[in-house]
């Protein structure tokens, strides 16, 4: 074996060495950027939680709310009046209650939504099914289900039905 052959030898293994790498280094990056996007989605999330939260415990906060919803032709809250009046309470209030739903309901979307053991799945379930215990949910839910579905989560929707139904039956 001459040194040419020794020469092309080390030239294929460096060659697949240099192909193993990029490999691991994609697989870092995907890993990574997985990351990245879970961490900004728990962001979002928490920010969600703090906004709900904040106009759940401030009646002049939800007032606030409920008043630029309605100048900028909003969702769920323009039409308040007739949630509030389903619920028999004042718009701020309903404000309240809506975005204290609206938080619950949040939380337990996107625990759903991630990939969860079985036995973190029936925690998410209990949550579910407290939430769908509550009186006051039911209107809400039926008001503001034309808003989430056809927003990939008819199957999250899917289940709080089957919830809601096996709660009925029992």
């Amino acid at each position: 074996m001459g040194i040419q052959d020794l020469g092309a030898i080390g030239e294929f293994i460096s060659s697949l060495v240099i192909v193993v790498t990029l490999l691991v280094l994609i697989y870092e990056v995907r890993g990574a950027k997985n990351a990245t996007l879970q961490a900004n989605a728990q962001e979002r999330q928490r920010r969600r939680d703090d906004t709900f939260r904040s106009m759940a415990e401030s009646p002049d906060l939800a007032r606030i709310h409920a008043s630029a919803d309605r100048h900028l032709g909003g969702s769920v809250v323009a039409d308040l009046d007739v949630l509030a009046a389903a619920f028999g309470l004042e718009p701020d209030q309903c404000v309240r209650l809506v975005a204290n739903f609206a938080r619950q309901f949040a939380q337990l979307r996107d625990a759903f939504v991630s990939d969860l053991p079985p036995e973190e799945r029936e925690v998410v379930d209990i949550g579910i099914a407290n939430l769908v215990s509550q009186p006051a949910f039911e209107k809400w839910y039926d008001f503001t289900l034309s808003l989430q579905r056809g927003t990939g989560l008819d199957r999250f929707l899917d289940h709080v039905d089957e919830i809601r139904t096996s709660m009925q039956t029992t």
